[in-house]
């Protein structure tokens, strides 16, 4: 280590060069980790809030959600929890006027009032009570101005909710979730449209219709289903999230490209330490022909090599903080330190790789030729 040191204080030029191609190396691949992590969570962060085991949806919806319509006669057949099933629907909303008002995207999730399973924690106002009320991510502000007590006003059948409470940031397939009464979930509900705005509110479309739901979760572990002559499909949870669309594609292509960077930056390094090291062909002769041993000098080669990646790609991660800290809030970054932490190993083990290589050559380094 000494002989390692000694010789970056003595060249610090060119260590430094060294040293800010890897900073910036490793910034591009802490960003885009924490771009892809960021990108993840806003895909699935409201299941994570289902805390549920496994999920049960029809077998026609081809696993989509959306598609999916339970009988819930069917339901109490089988002896599941109707209180587990919820609804799902995606909508177009305006905040409060529906002329001035700027149109968005939510993802209404209907539950079962008397259970609090399936919703994030409300870190303003409080959860919903009735049926015209509605509760709504709290990143749904970084995007329009909502404030408690608003009026969600559903575009297609002027359905109102009344704002009661935010909560933490909640989405599905990167649209913000807003949770409502489990009946005014329902794709028809949020499309009927009715002359009385509150009959509207408390009708169902078709009175006929056996009451349905998107979904049953399951909060057994064991459970096993029985559906071999039914339209049901048991679905592990961990399964649903990596079916939802664009996820998985999304999570192969920010893996792949933060791999092949980090790669990168240790063939840069090894390369970097190879010129170093064929330049020194004559310094390493002198130690040798002085009494130092191969090992010492290989030594020296690969604690330089360990040092510029781990100071390299520390300020990498120092800037990747900052920046991340001062991005606008709809970018969606969030830095995951296991992640980080596997991506750092893995730049460092195959810089020290890259760097053997480079090190066996001071084994073929003859004294009296360098000389």
């Amino acid at each position: 280590m000494y002989l390692a040191l000694k010789e970056i204080k003595k060249e610090k030029l060119r260590f430094i060069l060294i040293i800010v191609v890897t900073a910036l190396i490793a910034f591009v691949v802490y960003f885009l980790a924490s771009l892809a992590f960021g990108l993840a969570q806003l895909n699935r962060t409201s299941i994570d809030y289902w805390k549920s085991e496994g999920i049960i949806i029809s077998k026609s919806a081809n696993r989509n959600i959306y598609s999916s319509t339970i009988d819930l006669n069917k339901v109490e057949e089988l002896s599941l929890n109707i209180v587990d099933g919820i609804n799902v629907a995606s909508a177009t909303v305006y905040i409060n006027d529906e002329k001035q008002g700027t149109p968005t995207d939510l993802v209404f999730m209907g539950y079962d009032l008397n259970s609090r399973k399936i919703t994030a924690p409300v870190i303003e106002g409080r959860t919903v009570n009735s049926e015209n009320e509605i509760i709504i991510s709290s990143n749904i502000r970084n995007e329009i101005d909502i404030k408690l007590n608003d009026t969600v006003i559903v575009a297609k059948s002027k359905r109102q909710f009344k704002v009661v409470g935010f909560t933490q940031d909640s989405n599905y397939n990167t649209v913000p979730v807003a949770y409502v009464s489990k009946k005014m979930a329902t794709q028809d509900m949020l499309l009927y449209e009715k002359d009385d705005p509150e009959i509207a509110s408390v009708a169902s479309p078709n009175t006929n219709l056996h009451e349905r739901v998107s979904a049953i979760l399951i909060y057994d572990s064991g459970y096993t289903d029985n559906f071999k002559d039914t339209d049901l499909e048991y679905i592990n949870i961990d399964d649903f999230i990596k079916n939802l669309p664009g996820y998985q594609a999304q999570i192969l292509t920010f893996g792949l490209m933060i791999v092949s960077l980090a790669t990168i930056s240790s063939i840069i390094i090894g390369i970097f330490m190879y010129i170093l090291t064929m330049q020194k062909k004559s310094i390493f002769g002198v130690l040798k022909i002085q009494g130092y041993q191969n090992l010492y000098i290989m030594k020296s080669v690969l604690y330089q090599s360990i040092l510029l990646i781990i100071v390299g790609f520390s300020i990498g991660l120092l800037l990747t903080i900052v920046t991340v800290n001062y991005l606008p809030a709809k970018v969606p970054v969030e830095i995951f330190w296991p992640l980080n932490i596997v991506v750092t190993l893995f730049a460092v083990v195959c810089s020290f790789l890259g760097t053997l290589f480079s090190a066996r050559n001071v084994l073929k380094i003859d004294p009296l030729e360098a000389l």
